[in-house]
């Protein structure tokens, strides 16, 4: 199904607020019971199913836990953030569907380059994120949560950035 341009436009921005690393304009994208979710891969086939039960690269459970681990990134407090790795998001073949009456479930492949010049080198990874976008009662899009499954899901140097 052809995805609206204000959906598109919503993903974009996300990836925009992300790579000017604009973490707390990023959280008011998020509805209060949203969720943020990167999966560990049990078998080179499966993803974990249950981030309460298994192992996750990333999960916060919803937006207080967001609000916190943002916190801790702006504060200094996070030492995988200092100095601020720069990244760039690519996104591409973006498609979706209506699931219920408000709530868009969309698809897309995505490639992140990150510069960190305390190590000098570029690192890359990529893979697809599903993502559920709705409409709120002043009829702005929200996201209502974000999954994002890793293809390369060995974490240089122990430090993962945002996805």
């Amino acid at each position: 199904m052809k995805v609206p341009e204000e959906v598109l436009q919503l993903i974009y921005q996300e990836c925009k607020l992300l790579d000017e690393k604009k973490y707390i304009e990023w959280l008011e994208l998020f509805t209060e019971d949203s969720y943020y979710w990167i999966p560990a891969w049990e078998d080179e086939e499966n993803i974990i199913s249950d981030p309460n039960h298994n192992v996750s690269l990333l999960y916060l459970p919803n937006k207080k836990e967001m609000e916190i681990y943002i916190k801790r990134i702006i504060s200094g407090k996070a030492p995988s953030y200092v100095p601020y790795p720069r990244t760039i998001r690519i996104v591409s073949n973006v498609y979706g569907e209506l699931e219920m009456e408000k709530l868009w479930k969309i698809r897309y492949n995505f490639v992140m380059y990150v510069y960190r010049n305390l190590y000098r080198k570029i690192e890359t990874y990529a893979g697809n994120t599903e993502i559920g976008i709705i409409k709120d009662d002043n009829h702005n899009l929200k996201i209502k949560y974000k999954k994002v499954i890793l293809i390369n899901d060995f974490i240089e140097n122990g430090i993962l950035p945002l996805i």
